[in-house]
């Protein structure tokens, strides 16, 4: 169960993170780019340690499907 705990979150911080590197504005803004950096460090780390029992392929496919999905939605409702 800790390893789907840890597969949320690594989604969770990569939305944040992709979020934070529209706000960056190609790098120019220091908190945004920041927070990026912090946001995708924290995702991959979440991510090896769900991958430590769930199969890669799993893992990666609901990571990448659900993180467009959110990022989608934020691209629809904050940034219209």
């Amino acid at each position: 169960m800790k390893e789907w705990l840890f597969l949320i979150g690594a989604i969770v911080l990569e939305t944040f993170a992709t979020t934070m590197l529209k706000y960056s504005e190609q790098f120019t803004k220091i908190l945004p780019t920041i927070a990026m950096a912090v946001g995708y460090l924290l995702s991959f780390y979440c991510l090896s340690h769900a991958l430590r029992t769930l199969p890669i392929g799993i893992a990666y496919a609901i990571w990448s499907a659900l993180g467009i999905v959110l990022i989608t939605l934020i691209g629809i409702f904050v940034f219209k």
